[in-house]
């Protein structure tokens, strides 16, 4: 188990990779690894190293598209023969580009055109969002090539979908989120968001001396000024944020750019440093900030197997609803760790 842990296995040399319908060989690239760079030996064949944080950088900059100039052309190539269209072009003149964890280290590098995403770069743009379809006229991903305002599908046209559609906000009852849960005089109910971190991408980075020391060491529990005054909580005071769902403890980050009525905690962050007791749990270990939230599935974001409505993992289908959840937030009367 340690061996495979350690190294690259030979699959991706046969199978070669991909990702949003593009796929590209790597066979050379893996062969280049394992003859210029640190290897592991075992079971009779020999694989490149991911032992060490710095091979597998150097492994994913060599075999990503947008660091590797050859494999963003055999992308678009592949990508050609699935549209009909010219596209090696985008990925012509950044053909010979190859991008190494040392290059990184002398200087930024910038990433380069490929067909993962639908951005184009070059110029001095940095990133032109969904660019490729008007630029080199590749059809979007719909039913009909086109983007729709339109959506031809009896579920949306049975939840009145179909068409954009305002739908007010449901009430914290509707939600139910604090049925159960208890409040008193010092405690203030608020709407719960978790938006992306300040200090880490989704669960990573975030829990090192270098990133905690840019923060306050810990996920901290942004509420308006006012709101925070109205039940005496002062910035960096220890809070107590619970519902029926969970309970975290951390610090209060007062900030009148947050709204009356919202609060923030920004996700991704483990529960590896910075987390209390809760008081209100009989003094068991506090939560993280999905404690607070529940999974709420739309029927029609289940829909499938038509145009656009084709179910992959992060790209089409229920989401995560942490935006529709209420809190109930106090002081917490103690700390205990």
């Amino acid at each position: 188990l340690y061996n495979r842990f350690v190294s690259y296995g030979p699959l991706v040399r046969a199978n070669g990779l991909g990702a949003h319908g593009t796929h590209y060989a790597v066979d050379d690239v893996y062969d280049e690894l394992v003859e210029h760079g640190e290897t592991q030996t075992w079971g009779g064949a020999t694989y490149p190293s991911l032992e060490h944080a710095t091979q597998v950088c150097d492994a994913v900059l060599q075999l990503a598209t947008v660091t590797n100039g050859e494999l963003a052309y055999r992308s678009y190539k592949d990508m050609e023969e699935k549209t009909g269209l010219p596209l090696v072009d985008l990925a012509e003149r950044n053909r010979g580009v190859r991008t190494t964890y040392r290059d990184l280290q002398s200087q930024p590098r910038r990433l380069i055109n490929s067909p993962m995403w639908s951005g184009l770069v070059g110029g001095r743009a940095h990133l032109r969002a969904v660019h490729l379809q008007p630029r080199a006229l590749v059809p979007w991903r719909t039913l009909t090539g086109r983007q729709h305002f339109y959506l031809d599908h009896p579920g949306y046209v049975q939840f009145g979908e179909h068409l954009p559609t305002y739908k007010p906000k449901p009430s914290a009852d509707d939600y139910a989120d604090l049925v159960f849960s208890e409040g008193d005089g010092a405690t203030l109910k608020l709407n719960y968001l978790t938006p992306h971190g300040k200090w880490h991408i989704h669960s990573t980075y975030g829990d090192n001396q270098r990133m905690s020391t840019l923060s306050r060491g810990c996920e901290p529990f942004w509420i308006n000024d006012k709101d925070a005054a109205s039940i005496e909580i002062e910035d960096n005071d220890w809070v107590e944020v619970h519902n029926d769902h969970g309970v975290v403890v951390t610090r209060a980050a007062v900030s009148a750019r947050i709204p009356r009525g919202i609060c923030i905690i920004y996700h991704s962050p483990e529960r590896t440093y910075s987390v209390p007791k809760s008081p209100l749990r009989k003094h068991r270990r506090a939560g993280g900030h999905n404690s607070l939230t529940r999974t709420r599935l739309k029927p029609n974001l289940m829909v499938g197997g038509y145009g656009q409505f084709t179910y992959h993992f992060n790209y089409w289908g229920p989401t995560g609803c942490n935006r529709d959840t209420h809190i109930l937030v106090r002081k917490c009367p103690e700390l205990v760790w």
